[in-house]
């Protein structure tokens, strides 16, 4: 065999084993991204599971009675899938990550980028004349941003007039 072949066969059998100790995900991970277990769970970038946590919790905004579009393709991008995230405008979010944790609806809020706290729905606060309101499976719920998604909940937040008013 001649030196020049010699040499490309010894370089790409290094290569194929460096990437086969290091992993697949950590040679082609969108720069920024890691799996390390003490980093926001949120940054991480996952493929579509079949084992471990996949839950779809459905939101819901009111605002003075019109219904919001929730967004399509929240916590998505070409090179990266965040654990919670949506497809399309449907208001179901889907939370998948490859070890059981709570995530909360303030977790989809803050990847959407988008305020959301007791205190504020999108553009809109509480005032003398309107309240936010939120209800789970049809019952009220003052958690706000700290509900922990389960999984086919049907969560409806409010923006709408102080009854009375």
């Amino acid at each position: 065999m001649k030196k020049g072949k010699k040499s490309f066969l010894v370089i790409f059998i290094l290569v194929v084993v460096a990437v086969g100790l290091l992993g697949f995900n950590n040679i082609f991970r969108p720069a920024g991204s890691s799996n390390s277990s003490d980093e926001d769970p949120l940054s991480r970038c996952i493929q579509h599971l079949r084992g471990g946590m996949h839950i779809h919790p459905h939101l819901t905004i009111v605002i003075d009675g019109e219904r919001q579009t929730i967004s399509g393709n929240v916590g998505m991008s070409i090179m990266c899938m965040r654990p919670v995230h949506t497809h399309d405008v449907t208001g179901e979010i889907h939370i998948e990550h490859p070890s059981f944790q709570d995530f909360t609806l303030g977790d989809f809020f803050s990847v959407w980028q988008k305020p959301f706290s007791r205190g504020q729905i999108l553009d809109y606060s509480p005032n003398l004349e309107y309240e936010i309101v939120m209800t789970v499976d049809g019952k009220p719920s003052d958690e706000f941003e700290n509900l922990i998604f389960k999984d086919k909940q049907q969560i409806v937040i409010e923006y709408k007039k102080v009854v009375g008013k």
